[in-house]
């Protein structure tokens, strides 16, 4: 089958100027769909959103998409019609079920769905324990090929989630990797297992994560402390339910000094904030930025609190006081996406009503690039979209 797609290709991305863009590092070219296996489907995508990874894959940092690939290759043997000169990217998408393999049973032609990016061979013995642990776990559309961004994608049976149909397919296609993301961090009891009366401090709270991550503390009875840089960034969090805010342009001080170390004089301030709100310290904290705060986040949690985080948007070598960990019995969690028991879950409470989903912006696929530079320059809050086909 032929498709047409918005790739990362070996060649024709090196030599694009920076200042063209990051979205004229990638190019839409036509190509040949392989045989799928018989636990995949083809979907016709209808509407696809943009995911940080993605920009990761553009940027070829923090590694190249072709060595994830080949990595995942090498972990899953068979898979090598993955490899190719081109990679089309893309993590989330909502579609219309149009060929179906052999084995599959619970998914038939026509049926409309949402795709998880969660990739993984469920034959896997620890993968009945948790997908996350098996070496063979990708992500579509970022380790392997054949992602959201293209008018059919290949995606695995287990992927797949019943489309909430009251809403559209742009809305439809873009919560599945933010919100099951934030769903394991904070509800899971591979993530934080956040209780009702604690308080949880979200930073990047008015990005398509954060807004998740207020929903899901507020029906889980938790208190959300937003971090926010602007007025107009907290009036997006006040309507999906926050109250409480911390303002990071209203700091005197920097997370990081000019040497790029962290900056205790910071930490100190936030906690100031936190304390003239009357807020206690957060038992747990929504960490996603890595470098800058990560830092920030062990000294201001509370005293047995937990930092949860899943991602590191501005560098993953993190300077931290181990002093603040130990002593007071604080503890990280890592988490990555989620498997697909959490996905389910975090799709059902969609399917009920009990969370919004937090579309910004969204642009007809010819115009993907552009859209592209506005979230990498910080201009989108909430999620971006594709309309791809109708």
């Amino acid at each position: 089958m032929k498709a047409l797609g918005f790739a990362v290709t070996r060649t024709g991305t090196r030599n694009v100027s920076s200042e063209s863009g990051l979205g004229k590092r990638g190019e839409f070219l036509e190509f040949e769909l392989p045989s799928i296996l018989d636990d995949e489907v083809i979907v016709e995508i209808r509407a696809a959103a943009l995911n940080s990874n993605s920009l990761w894959s553009l940027k070829r940092k923090p590694a190249d998409p072709f060595s994830l690939l080949a990595s995942m290759v090498k972990q899953n043997p068979g898979r090598e019609e993955h490899l190719r000169d081109y990679q089309i990217i893309g993590s989330d998408a909502s579609g219309v079920i149009v060929e179906v393999g052999s084995s599959v049973k619970d998914w038939k032609i026509g049926d409309e769905v949402v795709v998880h990016c969660n990739v993984v061979n469920g034959n896997d013995p620890i993968a009945q324990r948790d997908e996350l642990l098996s070496k063979s776990q990708a992500i579509w559309g970022y380790e392997t090929n054949f992602g959201a961004f293209a008018s059919h994608s290949i995606v695995k049976a287990k992927q797949l989630h019943r489309r909430p149909t009251h809403l559209s397919w742009e809305d439809s296609s873009s919560y599945m990797l933010t919100l099951s993301t934030a769903y394991r961090m904070l509800l899971s009891p591979n993530g934080a297992q956040i209780k009702p009366g604690e308080t949880c401090l979200i930073w990047g709270a008015a990005g398509g994560l954060g807004l998740f991550a207020i929903q899901l503390a507020k029906l889980a009875g938790a208190i959300p402390i937003a971090v926010v840089s602007s007025d107009e960034r907290s009036e997006i969090c006040r309507q999906f339910g926050a109250e409480h805010f911390l303002f990071r342009n209203e700091l005197k001080n920097s997370m990081l000094t000019d040497s790029g170390s962290p900056n205790p004089l910071a930490w100190r301030e936030l906690r100031k904030v936190l304390d003239r709100q009357g807020l206690e310290a957060p038992d747990v904290v929504f960490e996603h930025v890595g470098k800058e705060t990560l830092a920030a986040s062990i000294y201001l949690a509370q005293r047995g609190g937990r930092i949860v985080t899943c991602a590191a948007s501005s560098g993953y070598e993190s300077v931290i006081d181990l002093r603040y960990l130990w002593m007071q019995v604080k503890r990280i969690i890592g988490s990555h996406i989620s498997n697909s028991d959490e996905a389910a879950l975090a799709n059902g409470l969609v399917l009920d009503g009990k969370i919004r989903t937090t579309v910004s912006t969204i642009a007809p696929f010819s115009e993907i690039a552009d859209l592209i530079d506005q979230l990498n320059e910080g201009h989108v809050m909430g999620k971006a979209v594709v309309s791809v086909s109708k």
